[in-house]
This record gives C-alpha cells, structure tokens and sequence, in this order.
C-alpha cells in the first residue's frame, strides 16, 4: 500500500502541467530549495540557466534533494521576453519534459528570435508538428497572461527588479543572491545541506 501511495505521489512527468506548476526538479520539502525569477530576453539570464541551471538539474536530478523552482519575471525592457514566457509557459501542456526542452531552446536561441521576434520557427525546430500545433492553439489560452501577472506579482513582492534573481533555502535560512553564479560556487553552498 506505501509502494501505490509513493507512486501516487510522483509527479507525471508525460501529463500536463498546470500553469503554475514550476517546479523544474524535486520536491517542495526538499532540504535545498532554489527560487529563480529569470526573464528569456536578459543575456545574463541565458548565461546563467546554460552555465549554471543545466549543470544544477543534471547533477541533482535523482534523490529529490534540491527542489527548483522557475519563475517568470519579463522585464518590461525586454519587447519580446513576454511572448516568450507565452510560449514557455504554454509548453506546458505538452509535458514537464517539453517545458524543460523549450525552456533551455529559448534561452540557446535568444539572440535569434529576440532579435526578430519569430519564435514559432525557432521552437519548430525542437518540436513535432503535433506539439507545434497544440502549442500554437495554448499560447492564445487567456490564463497565460493572468499566470504571467501572478508570477511578476511575487516576484515584486520579494523585491525582484533586476534579472537573474534567485532565493536559496537551506537550513531553514532564506538567502538571496541578485546575478548569477558560477556552478562550482552555488554546489559548494548547498553540497553541505544535501549530507
């Protein structure tokens, strides 16, 4: 009976995801807890998800010990960094690992399509034309924009108002670090906390 709830509890990774589902990796009662507000236009948000983000999800991927959590924060500097998040945050509903896949792809391309703003054609590329076609009809679904709003909302609760922005709970204790870090130094503070 233990063994059908743990399952029960795991997050279906093929199913779709609700809006504000964004948890990339983990649990929320994870021991290490890392909260970014990120925006897909900003170059030193790409260097830091490309550096930094892609190596943190690929070593602490198994034993649910450090919970990610993305958040979007679009500045309002960035003309095309809103439709981005649109797309983003519509690829949802093709599955936790789609969203993954054109999160890291937008921020791969950003010089492409934040120079141009055609998204679709860049994210074709990384998708089948089923998902394109579900994508295509998502991104026009209302509750994005109010998703959108709700996750800026936080973020200017908590201050945010430069990117990338992130929060690191470990211990109990909430720290805050504005820019990013070298992967090296951000797994030498949490490797402590995952013993």
């Amino acid at each position: 009976m233990l063994v059908l709830w743990i399952v029960a509890q795991a997050p279906e990774k093929a199913a779709q995801m609700k809006l504000d589902d964004d948890i990339l990796m983990g649990w929320p009662d994870s021991p290490v807890r890392i909260e970014l507000f990120s925006d897909f236009e900003c170059p030193s948000c790409r260097v830091f998800y490309l550096d930094t983000v892609t190596r943190l999800l690929s070593e602490y991927s198994a034993g649910n010990k450090v919970c990610f959590v993305f958040r979007d924060f679009p500045l309002t500097s960035h003309p095309v960094s809103r439709m981005a998040t649109r797309y983003a945050l519509a690829s949802k509903s093709l599955g936790h690992d789609q969203w993954l896949k054109v999160i890291e792809y937008l921020y791969t391309c950003q010089v492409e399509w934040s120079y141009d703003g055609k998204i679709e054609p860049v994210l074709s590329r990384i998708l089948s034309d089923q998902d394109m076609a579900k994508l295509k009809e998502e991104v026009k679904n209302p509750a994005i924009e109010q998703a959108i709003d709700r996750s800026v909302s936080l973020g200017n609760s908590k201050d945010v108002n430069s990117t990338p922005t992130f929060f690191v709970t470990m211990g109990g204790k909430e720290q805050r670090v504005t820019g990013g870090l070298p992967f090296p130094v951000l797994k030498a503070s949490i490797d402590p906390y995952l013993k």
